[in-house]
């Protein structure tokens, strides 16, 4: 049986949507600020991803 895998965009919007949960969570400002920076760049990573 084959399995089907997530795209790499598809991979990316996921761990920057679980980073944004995180950062929901968090309550320091500037590791809230980090984490939401590291969830952007994750979701400029998919949209390259989908470029190609």
């Amino acid at each position: 049986m084959d399995v089907v895998r997530p795209s790499k965009a598809a991979e990316y919007r996921h761990q920057a949507e679980r980073i944004r949960a995180l950062a929901e969570q968090v309550s320091l400002l500037e590791a809230k600020f980090h984490l939401f920076e590291a969830a952007e760049h994750l979701e400029e990573l998919a949209a390259s991803e989908e470029r190609q």
